[in-house]
Parts: C-alpha cells; sequence; structure tokens
C-alpha cells in the first residue's frame, strides 16, 4: 500500500509537466520588450532619503562619456588654434603692406626732393626705402641715380674729390651703372691722375682702405684688376677680403696671386698672416718664408716666421729639426748672430745632421752679402748728395764682392750713365739681364740707351759733313772762325735723385736721365744741339736772335728751348725759373707744366713736381709719357717717405 502511495507521487509530477508542454504553443522571445518597472522610474519623493556620497563620489565616467568630451575638447582646440592661425597670417599680410607702402612713400618723397634739387635729403630717402626693401631693383635704381646727380652736383662746384666719393657709391649700390662708372673717370682726371693706369686706381683703393670706406676700397681694386690683372691687383683684392673676413676667399686671391707672378713678395706674405689666422702653421711658416726670400726687407713676414718657429722650440727644445728651422727663419729675417747660434746647438743635439752643412754654407754667403749691401747703402747715399765718384767705387766694391747679383749690376749702370760713360753702363746694363732673363726694367735701359747713342753718332756725323760743306763753300783766303767748344765736366751733370733699387719695375726711383723732361724726338734733339752750337759761335745777340726764329719757324715756344739750353748745363733751378715766368702766359699748356715737374724732379722736389705733372696730365690725359712720368714720379715719393720712416714699408 505504501509503496503504491509512492509511486503515485512520483509519477503525478511528470504527468501534469508532460501535460502542460503539450497543451501550449511554443513562443519567441521578445527583444524589444519593455523593461521591468524598478524604483528609480518612480516620481522623486522629497520625503526620501538622497543617496549618501559615499556612494557615488568614486565612481568612475563611463569610458564612452570620456572620449566624447575628448573629441569635443579636441576639436574645439583646433577650431581656436586655426582661426588664430589665421588671425595671424592677415597680421603679417598687413604687415608686410604696411612696410611696403613706407618703402613707396620714402621713395616717392625722395624722387620729389631730387627734383627739387635736395639731393642729400633725396638720398636719405633713398637708403631708407633700399633698407626697407632690398630686394626691390628699382629703389637701387633710384639710388644710384641718386648719386650719380649728386656727384654731377659737386664736380660743377669744383668738389672732384667728393663728386668721386659719390660716384663710387654710385656704382657699389649697382655695379652696372655705365654712367656712373664714366663719370667717376672724369673725377678722377679732375685730380690729376689717369684713370686708365691700374697703379692709379690701387693708389686710390689704399687711400680709401686707410680711411676706412672698404666699399670704395673693393671698387677701386676691382676695376684696377680689370685694367691690368696681375699679382699686384690680386693680392690687394685679397687683402680686402681680410679686412672684411673672408679669410678663404683671400687665400684664393693670394694663390691667383702667386700663379701670376711666383716671386711676388707681397702675396706670399698675405697667404702666410691668413694661414696664421686659420691656425695653419706648417702653411704659414712655407708661405711666410717664400715671402722673406722675395723681399728681405720685409720685417713683418721675418719676425712672424721667428716667431712661428720659437714656438715650435719651446714645444720640443731637444728637437734638432726645429732649431735648424728657428736658425733659418732668424738668417732670412738679417739675425745672422742668432741663426749661427741656433745652428751651433742643432750640432749639439744631432753631429751628423745633413742639413747642418749646407746652412753653414749659406750662413757664410748671408754674410758675405750683408757686408756687400752695406757698400750698395754707402754708394746710394754718396749719390744722393752728389759725389758720383765715391758712389761708383762703393758700388763697385758691392759688384766685385758678389759679381752675379743682377741688381748690383743694374744699379752700377744707372751710376755709369748718370756720369756720361753710356758705354760701360751698357755694358752692366747688358750683364744684369744676362744675370736675370725677367730684368724687363733692364734692357727697356738697354734700348733707349743704344737708341741715345745712335743718336749721337748720327749728329755727329751731321755736324762733320756740315761743317765739311762749310769749308768746302768758304774762300780760300777766309779762315774759318774759332769755334769754342762746350765740355760738360763731371760736375756740372744734372743733380741726382733717389736711385731705382727694384730692377723689376715694382718700386722704380730712376736717377734723373731716366725721365724726359721735353720731346727727345730727332727733330727736336737736332735743332736743340744747333742752337747751342750757333750760340757758341756767334755774338749773344744774333743767337738769341737765331734761336728765336728757328723756334717760330719749328713751332716750338722759345721759352721750351730756353730751357732745353739750360737743361743741357745742368742748370735746373734756372730752367724752372724761366718756365715759371713765362707759365701766366701758357696755363693751357701741359707741355710747361710738365717741363716744370720734370726739372723739379732733378732738383729733388717730388711734392711740388707731382703737383705740376699731374696738371699736365689733366691738360692732355691722351699723352702717354705724361702718365708714365707721373706714376713714375708717384713712386719715388713713395720710396722716399718709405725711407724716411714717414710711410708703410713694404
Amino acid at each position: 500500500m505504501a509503496a503504491s502511495l509512492l509511486g503515485l507521487a512520483f509519477s503525478l509530477p511528470y504527468a501534469i509537466i508532460f501535460s502542460t508542454f503539450t497543451a501550449l504553443p511554443t513562443l519567441a522571445a521578445k527583444l524589444n520588450a519593455k523593461p521591468l518597472p524598478s524604483r528609480f522610474d518612480q516620481a522623486p519623493n522629497p520625503d526620501q532619503e538622497p543617496m549618501p556620497p559615499s556612494l557615488w563620489h568614486n565612481r568612475r565616467a563611463d569610458y564612452r562619456d570620456v572620449q566624447k568630451s575628448q573629441k569635443e575638447e579636441e576639436e574645439k582646440r583646433q577650431k581656436e588654434e586655426k582661426e588664430k592661425q589665421e588671425k595671424a597670417k592677415q597680421a603679417q599680410v598687413q604687415a608686410v603692406k604696411d612696410v611696403q607702402q613706407q618703402a613707396i612713400n620714402a621713395n616717392n618723397q625722395a624722387v620729389a626732393l631730387g627734383k627739387a634739387g635736395r639731393f642729400a635729403d633725396a638720398i636719405v630717402q633713398h637708403e631708407k626705402a633700399c633698407k626697407i626693401d632690398p630686394s626691390s631693383q628699382e629703389f637701387k635704381i633710384n639710388l644710384s641715380a641718386a648719386y650719380c646727380m649728386y656727384g654731377d652736383q659737386r664736380l660743377k662746384a669744383g668738389d672732384a674729390s667728393g663728386a668721386a666719393h659719390l660716384y663710387r657709391k654710385s656704382l657699389v649700390v649697382l655695379s652696372n651703372n655705365a654712367l656712373a662708372g664714366n663719370k667717376l673717370s672724369q673725377a678722377i682726371k679732375k685730380l690729376g691722375m689717369d684713370p686708365t693706369l691700374a697703379d692709379n686706381r690701387i693708389g686710390l683703393g689704399d687711400q680709401l682702405a686707410a680711411g676706412g670706406d672698404l666699399a670704395g676700397a673693393t671698387l677701386e681694386y676691382t676695376l684696377a684688376m680689370q685694367l691690368e690683372p696681375g699679382a699686384k691687383t690680386y693680392t690687394k683684392m685679397g687683402d680686402i677680403s681680410v679686412r672684411y673676413g673672408q679669410v678663404q676667399n683671400a687665400l684664393s686671391w693670394y694663390r691667383q696671386a702667386t700663379v701670376k707672378n711666383p716671386n711676388y713678395g707681397p702675396a706670399h706674405r698675405g697667404a702666410g698672416f691668413a694661414y696664421m689666422m686659420l691656425k695653419d702653421y706648417t702653411q704659414a711658416a712655407s708661405s711666410l718664408r717664400k715671402a722673406v726670400i722675395a723681399d728681405p726687407d720685409d720685417r713683418a713676414s721675418g719676425q712672424a716666421l721667428v716667431e712661428i718657429w720659437r714656438k715650435q722650440v719651446a714645444s720640443q727644445p731637444t728637437l734638432a729639426e726645429n732649431h735648424l728651422g728657428l736658425g733659418t727663419a732668424l738668417q732670412l729675417s738679417g739675425d745672422l748672430d742668432g741663426a749661427e747660434a741656433e745652428y751651433m746647438k742643432v750640432e749639439q743635439l744631432d753631429r751628423s745632421n745633413p742639413q747642418i752643412g749646407p746652412a753653414r754654407n749659406s750662413l757664410v754667403k748671408a754674410r758675405k752679402h750683408k757686408e756687400a749691401d752695406k757698400h750698395r747703402e754707402a754708394a746710394e747715399t754718396f749719390f744722393s748728395q752728389g759725389l758720383k765718384r765715391e758712389a761708383l767705387s762703393e758700388l763697385a766694391q758691392a759688384a766685385m764682392m758678389e759679381p752675379n747679383n743682377a741688381r748690383y749690376q743694374f744699379q752700377l749702370g744707372e751710376y755709369l750713365e748718370a756720369a756720361g760713360d753710356y758705354q760701360n753702363a751698357l755694358a752692366a746694363y747688358r750683364k744684369s739681364v744676362l744675370i736675370d732673363p725677367r730684368n724687363e726694367e733692364g734692357a727697356r735701359r738697354m734700348r733707349e740707351l743704344v737708341g741715345q747713342l745712335n743718336k749721337d753718332q748720327q749728329h755727329q756725323q751731321h755736324h762733320q759733313n756740315h761743317q765739311q760743306q762749310q769749308q768746302n763753300s768758304r774762300p780760300p783766303e777766309q779762315a774759318p772762325p774759332q769755334r769754342i767748344q762746350l765740355a760738360r765736366p763731371q760736375e756740372e751733370q744734372p743733380s741726382p735723385v733717389a736711385v731705382n733699387t727694384n730692377y723689376k719695375g715694382v718700386e722704380s726711383s730712376p736717377y734723373a736721365g731716366n725721365f724726359r723732361t721735353h720731346d727727345e724726338s730727332p727733330t727736336r734733339e737736332v735743332e736743340k744741339r744747333d742752337i747751342i752750337e750757333k750760340t757758341t759761335e756767334t755774338a749773344p745777340t744774333q743767337a738769341a736772335s737765331t734761336a728765336n726764329n728757328s723756334a717760330v719757324s719749328a713751332g716750338i715756344h722759345p721759352v721750351l728751348k730756353q730751357a732745353a739750353e739750360l737743361e743741357q748745363r745742368g742748370d735746373f733751378n734756372g730752367a724752372v725759373e724761366a718756365l715759371k715766368a713765362a707759365l701766366p702766359d701758357n696755363l693751357s699748356n701741359p707741355e710747361f707744366h710738365h717741363r716744370i715737374g720734370m726739372d723739379l724732379v732733378n732738383l729733388g722736389q717730388t711734392s711740388e713736381a707731382i703737383s705740376e705733372l699731374r696738371i699736365a696730365s689733366a691738360l692732355d690725359p691722351a699723352n702717354r709719357i705724361f702718365a708714365d712720368d707721373l706714376a713714375r714720379v708717384l713712386k719715388i715719393h713713395q720710396k722716399s717717405l718709405s725711407s724716411n720712416g714717414a710711410g708703410e714699408g713694404r
């Protein structure tokens, strides 16, 4: 009974469940059904207690809310940044427009001032416009034109120097301003110089560089280089590059100069100092050594070379090569005793050094040359005082000590020519050229001397033929008049001036006979000698009449004839006085100014001579003789200043 009841109890639930599933249909779940209500959906109850902060203040925000917030902030920041950049760009554009407008206003104001003739004020405004807008070519053209017009104004007022300064500024602003270049040449002519001579341009550049006008100096050096692209002009370009701090560019110029002339000392000196600025002491020592060899009087290079080797000896005092280098530097700079002391140290450190023998032999030759040079200096002193015989004796002794010295032979030729010994002078010039085939100055002197000797022979032959014709035409009973022979003793030779000590023409300081004080054409030479001969054969009044008639017939001024006679007798003072007396009536005659200048040179008054020669060159710029003589006298004057300590040494 119990078992049946238990079975009924277990079977009844199964029957109910089975009957339920079989009676009800199958339904799908509705995902969009409204959620079950919660207590938070109910209307707030003011009487209900709020949630305490301990349940919500540490709650972290949902990551989606955080991302959304960050995105909104980034978009806002980018928008603000874009607006800020746009405003800055607009402000910059406006600022540029304002600046350009300022430049335009300044340029327009300058043009108005220029039309009114106020060029100084106009230049200030043009410079302001160019400073505001340096890229404007129109502003540069206007500024260059203003400088040029202001220069014209100063030139008309007689200020040639100020006009030249303004023309240079015009060319600095606009280098292709051909009008300014032509005007600059005119201003230089007004100053009494030939603008087509490179030496004149270099001299102007040196003056401007000394005054701090580097732009003007660069312009003059550039123009000089265009006229004569040689070692001297390249060296000047290197020097001005150093002044600007462009050391590498300066080295490039110095290299070009040494290619043009490997023996040009200033180029090696400039390169040596440039290498020292770059701390390349090996190259510096090499260049300075070449500079001292090319010019033994270059004390700056010698001192720098010695200083470099002293530092080497101080760093390694036991190295024989350093002492040998120092000894060589001392020998080149003229300190022979110091060089001998260093050579002794080399022998102590390294007796088997193969270079000590040649160094010793070189030192012996240097001492011999120094002794010979003393005789040369004594000869120059005697010659400057008019003691020609003593000068020749001293210079001959120097030439005997160093017979293969081209400089001594050239100078000996000058002294012999000044003394009237033309044959021996010609031999000395020839020997100097044979020793140094590049001695162009010696060859030129030979050519001039040979030409002079040929003219003298022709004149002598002509005179002998003339006398023979007179004797043949004279009756037998008429005896020829006694002819007075005018001898020119040694004491009546023209007073010498400074003598050339550089036969290569770098520093030309020739004796008086090197300059042509008048036209030396054959016609004028024959006429001059005929006048002198007629003067000696006839009475003074008849001679004066004959000379004046000859002068008028030949178209030559009588005063120039008179000056020629005085110059033949060596009376340069009388020639100057005669020419100056006639100068008021011949102010526009360049021959008078040139003759006065050359006679003053023979008197040693180079400063006054330069003024007269500049006037002659200005009156006749196309005359190359005037220009060459002016250039030579300028070199003589510069050398005399250097020798007296008034200027810089080379």
